[in-house]
Formats: structure tokens, sequence, C-alpha cells
């Protein structure tokens, strides 16, 4: 994985998969976001409103999310 970051102040977790050349982002239902490569494979994962989409503490949600993603 790339990196993941989440924004307190905006309430947004990313996590950056991979590298490659964007092509788009799809947004999906309840402020899932996906950007999309030009070879079709997704390159991150955009949370909106993060803290309403997990419950409990969004650190160790980001700490498992890197530990499933290779």
């Amino acid at each position: 994985m790339e990196k993941t970051w989440y924004d307190e102040k905006v309430d947004v977790l990313n996590v950056r998969l991979k590298e490659g050349d964007y092509w788009k982002s799809v947004e999906l239902s309840d402020g899932v976001i996906l950007d999309v490569a030009k070879d079709g494979s997704i390159l991150s994962i955009e949370i909106l409103r993060a803290s309403k989409a997990f419950s409990g503490d969004l650190s160790k949600v980001i700490e498992k999310a890197k530990a499933f993603v290779v």
C-alpha cells in the first residue's frame, strides 16, 4: 500500500492502494469514492464521513486496512 491518511478536519479516510495513470473517480453509495486507473484497477479508496462509517477507534481501522492490502 502506498499511503493511508485520515483528515479529521473534513472526516475523510483515504487508502492509497497503488500508483498508476489516473482515469476517473467513481462515487459509490454512502460516500465511498474509488479512483480508477486507465487499466481499470483501483488506485485508491476514499471514505467521506469516515467517523460515521466506522464504529470505534479510526486508527485501529486504518492499521487493520494496512494489514489486508498487499
